[in-house]
């Protein structure tokens, strides 16, 4: 039986579990519609990876929030703020940075949360490792078309 302080922890963190996975959902559904507009075939296979990605991460976070007791909050497209307005090759880089950098935020807060489990944080550095990661080979191919 579950105390009401570990209730509370479990709760809380949920909560903040939910928060990265919609986060995650959005990020996805924004490397899709930035792919759109890359006619460049190595660019495009990339943005798409990452959001493929996202989509596992995603997974990965809904199955643990789900054995915690708790539901998923998915995102509506209505809550998905409009994607930035005619992405080119030029400025996909900028755009992708500025996507990623909130997803580290997020990532961040939740592996400060002193009621995050210990296995929890493992899988919560183990993802933003793989996000950070996967950034940085975006910013290498972009180096390379130079």
């Amino acid at each position: 039986m579950l105390t009401s302080s570990q209730t509370l922890a479990q709760v809380h963190t949920v909560k903040k579990l939910n928060q990265l996975f919609k986060a995650l959902q959005e990020v996805k559904k924004k490397y899709e519609a930035f792919a759109e507009g890359i006619k460049n075939t190595p660019l495009h296979q990339t943005i798409i990876s990452l959001a493929v990605e996202n989509n596992q991460y995603a997974s990965e976070l809904g199955s643990l929030i789900r054995s915690l007791g708790g539901e998923t909050e998915t995102i509506n497209n209505e809550e998905v703020k409009e994607v930035e307005k005619k992405i080119t090759e030029k400025n996909i880089l900028a755009a992708c940075q500025k996507t990623e950098m909130r997803l580290v935020k997020i990532y961040k807060e939740v592996l400060e949360e002193s009621y995050v489990y210990d296995s929890l944080k493992k899988m919560i550095s183990y993802q933003l490792n793989g996000v950070t990661c996967a950034f940085h080979k975006l910013k290498l191919l972009k180096g390379l078309q130079k």
